[in-house]
């Protein structure tokens, strides 16, 4: 006859395969997250790497561009962006208006008559200056030979008029009065003339004079003055 089981046994013995079967799953488990965390491992790797490229050429691109003193680069928009303006500027550009002259200072009155005084009786004379003629507005060097003169009075105005010859040749002639009548304020300028003449003006306010000169047939100068002056009274 056997001796029956006993039922307290069993379980005692079911215990330890049980704790058998949740190792063996813990140790599939462990092999299992073995296998998977090396082949993540380089991918997060070769990510990681690759950011730290692109951060590296970024970086070196930005020094690249920075310029060597440590001041920040300019900014290409707003580069063009001046050019720009700058190129357009001209064609908005206002010319600045003429400075104003000093202020105070008033604009000199134009030259006024050139006699002063009562003008002399019309008259003429030959071979000689007539009496009242204006020597001191209009030269009579010594050095020429008179051939007329005149002077004829109407109002406040005269009219002179003198015929003469010199030796100096007509350019000669020409300078001296030039320099005469421009030191007493005249305006030098030119005058139409027959051929073979030279004519010259002079004006000076409400006063003209014309003088032409041209050359004497043996040498030497043939002039002529003649013009209208005025008078203060």
């Amino acid at each position: 006859m056997s001796t029956p089981l006993s039922p307290t046994r069993a379980p005692a013995a079911a215990a330890p395969r049980g704790r058998a079967v949740v190792l063996a799953a813990v140790l599939v488990l462990g092999a299992t997250a073995g296998c998977t965390s090396p082949r993540s491992t380089p991918d997060a790797a070769a990510s990681s790497s690759a950011s730290s490229s692109g951060s590296t050429r970024d970086g070196a691109a930005s020094a690249g561009d920075r310029p060597s003193d440590g001041s920040a680069a300019p900014d290409p928009a707003a580069t063009g962006a001046s050019e720009g303006s700058s190129e357009k500027a001209p064609a908005s550009e206002i010319l600045p208006s003429a400075a104003p002259g000093p202020s105070g200072l008033s604009v000199p009155p134009p030259p006024g008559p050139s006699l002063t005084g009562p003008l002399p009786a019309t008259g003429n004379a030959n071979g000689a200056v007539v009496k009242g003629f204006p020597t001191t507005v209009v030269p009579v060097p010594e050095s020429i030979t008179v051939v007329s003169s005149s002077v004829s009075a109407s109002g406040d105005r005269l009219q002179v008029g003198l015929q003469a010859s010199s030796d100096a040749a007509p350019a000669d002639v020409q300078a001296a009065y030039v320099a005469a009548l421009s030191a007493a304020g005249f305006t030098v300028g030119d005058s139409p003339a027959l051929p073979g003449s030279t004519a010259t003006s002079f004006t000076r306010g409400p006063d003209g004079l014309v003088l032409t000169v041209r050359e004497r047939i043996g040498g030497g100068t043939e002039l002529s003055v003649a013009g209208t002056l005025t008078t203060a009274g």
